[in-house]
This record gives C-alpha cells, sequence and structure tokens, in this order.
C-alpha cells in the first residue's frame, strides 16, 4: 500500500511551549524529528526546561496520532476497520486518560 505509506510517512505533529519558545515536531510513530529552543527557554534552567521539552513533545505525540487518524481516514475512508482501530488506539492513550485529551 504505498499510499497509505506516504500518507502515514508524511505525518507532522507539532507541540509548542506555552511561551511558544519551545518548539517540538514528531513524525507519526511519535520520534523526535526537530527541536527548537529559543535561548530565555535556555536560562529557565535545567529542571524547569526539561519539564517543558517533555510536554512539549507530548503535545507533539498528540497532535501526530490525530494527524495520522485524519490521513488515513481520508485515504480510506472514515468508516474503514484500520481508522476503527486507530480511533481506538488513541481514545485509549495514556497521555489522553491521565490528561483528560
Amino acid at each position: 500500500m504505498p499510499a497509505f505509506e506516504a500518507a502515514v510517512d508524511g505525518v507532522r505533529g507539532t507541540g509548542r511551549s506555552r511561551g511558544r519558545d519551545i518548539v517540538a515536531q514528531v513524525d507519526s510513530a511519535g520520534r523526535v524529528v526537530d527541536l527548537r529552543l529559543s535561548e530565555a527557554a535556555l536560562a529557565r534552567g535545567a529542571q524547569r526546561l526539561s519539564t517543558e521539552i517533555l510536554s512539549t513533545i507530548r503535545q507533539a505525540e498528540a497532535d501526530a496520532r490525530e494527524s495520522t487518524l485524519r490521513a488515513v481516514a481520508d485515504l480510506l475512508g472514515a468508516d474503514d476497520p484500520i481508522v476503527a482501530q486507530l480511533r481506538d488506539a488513541e481514545s485509549a492513550s495514556p497521555e489522553r486518560t491521565l490528561h483528560g485529551r
């Protein structure tokens, strides 16, 4: 299914910190492909910065999951069993369960 692979491979999820000075981008598998930090973000100290980076990556992962679901639904149709499996997985996501997303 080259079209399926292309649709999923093209997905990127983006997360931004509250101050918009940390930006993370992940691929459809949730792997970090880009991380941008401003000088202001670096000045906040290691502990706070690491917490904000992880939070921003989690946002990017959630965005990638949603984008993957949309891409697959656009390709296969909203009623396809694969789309249903992705929706079920998204609903059961620990991130969604823990944080109400």
